[in-house]
């Protein structure tokens, strides 16, 4: 889940070089520096630190490794022909344990409560707060989230949460590998498949000519899924990376991807729909 901020855009204004001049450069250094003490302050004095790829803080305020450990390893699979950009500024991965303390740092936000049980990424303040009490596949996924806003800003809403939500059932077979496997998203597409008014909706057409508005929608929990299992799918056949990348290059040209997946799978997307249903049906 990516939280969605509000932005002001100004049309027509050019920003003289002198008002840029007067904007202080960024410092990743310090800025990391500043997150830990502001951290400590906001969730303990024994908040555990590492920052994997210069700009990945992890945090773990309870001072155990185990999820700062899967996260290590999911950047390093993620950067692994996948992601190329990685962002610039620093991001902060709050790792808590339980519950319990991730629903008093959301309180502590001014939050009534946490907008996820499991996890979310502020895009505002690059942070990611997750609770890995009920599993790790948050984290796999929410780190997703800040890698396509640097790698892919234009990508649609449905290929970033399609790839995020691809991790949060997944294996990490060796070092620099990662693939997604079934989770629990898979019965809400069965369901539609045989549902007379779904069906439609779950269909690759469908998917390719989502907006953001659409997938965020009444058909949310759907969209979710046909975009989760259409990502496993190109994966399991390792189609799924020059896919992303060769929409991601040529994004001016072709924004809704279909050209990129022409060009991926030698096919359109129509013409492999039952291919992918079939497949998805066999899980």
């Amino acid at each position: 889940m990516k939280v969605a901020v509000l932005g002001l855009v100004v049309a027509g204004l050019r920003v003289s070089s002198a008002f840029a001049a007067d904007e202080p450069s960024y410092d990743l250094g310090a800025d990391i520096e500043a997150r830990k003490g502001s951290l400590r302050s906001q969730v303990g004095k024994k908040t555990k630190f590492e920052v994997v790829d210069d700009v990945f803080l992890l945090a773990s305020p309870s001072g155990s490794g185990g999820a700062a450990s899967i996260a290590k390893r999911a950047l390093a699979a993620y950067f692994n022909g996948r992601f190329k950009t990685k962002p610039s500024r620093a991001v902060a991965v709050i790792l808590f344990d339980s519950a319990g303390p991730y629903n008093a740092y959301c309180r502590a936000q001014g939050e009534k409560e946490c907008i996820s049980p499991f996890g979310y990424y502020g895009h505002s303040d690059r942070t990611i707060v997750m609770n890995s009490g009920p599993g790790i596949g948050t984290l796999t996924h929410e780190l997703v989230h800040p890698l396509v806003e640097s790698d892919f800003p234009r990508a649609p809403t449905w290929i970033n949460e399609g790839i995020a939500s691809l991790f949060e059932g997944f294996t990490l077979p060796k070092p620099g590998e990662i693939h997604g496997v079934k989770n629990w998203r898979h019965p809400a597409l069965m369901a539609a498949f045989h549902s007379k008014t779904l069906a439609k909706h779950a269909s690759l057409p469908a998917l390719f000519a989502m907006n953001d508005e659409e997938f965020r929608g009444g058909r949310e929990s759907l969209n979710y899924a046909t975009a989760r299992y259409f990502c496993q799918w190109m994966d399991a056949q390792n189609k799924l990376w020059p896919f992303y990348q060769a929409w991601r290059d040529n994004f001016e040209r072709d924004p809704t991807g279909e050209k990129a997946f022409a060009q991926t799978m030698g096919k359109s997307i129509s013409d492999v729909n039952t291919t992918w249903a079939k497949w998805v049906k066999r899980l």
